[in-house]
């Protein structure tokens, strides 16, 4: 499977803790990108690829602020209803990720398409 880029803007993440905890894998990342940057919108890069979301802040210098959500761990996308500016709310078994971007329903329609390939992907492991 090719690694291409499907969708990159410049946007806003806000990470919501869930009621569970970090059972590992992007949770993880969730939780200490949330540690990190606590309850506020951090400006930064969001690009979609065939098999991740990334973010990675304008101010990286903070440490390793990046965050990597592996789509077969997402659970539902939702597409707010303002009017102006729409955001996308991702969720995972333990975090909500909200982003505003231009862009915001696109966005969302190729995270539903990327997670509906890859549920009818098998996943392939070596030993």
């Amino acid at each position: 499977m090719a690694y291409g880029v499907l969708f990159s803007r410049s946007g806003q993440v806000l990470v919501e803790t869930g009621d569970a905890m970090p059972s590992g894998g992007s949770d993880s990342t969730l939780h200490r990108f949330r540690t990190m940057w606590g309850a506020m919108w951090v400006p930064g890069r969001l690009t979609l690829t065939k098999l991740h979301l990334n973010f990675i802040p304008h101010r990286a210098g903070r440490g390793m602020a990046m965050l990597d959500v592996n789509l077969r761990e997402v659970t539902g996308v939702e597409v707010g209803t303002r009017r102006f500016s729409r955001s996308l709310a991702i969720t995972t078994p333990g975090h909500v990720i909200r982003i505003r971007c231009s862009g915001a329903p696109q966005l969302a329609a190729q995270v539903e398409e990327r997670i509906e390939i890859l549920r009818r992907t098998p996943i392939f492991r070596t030993l």
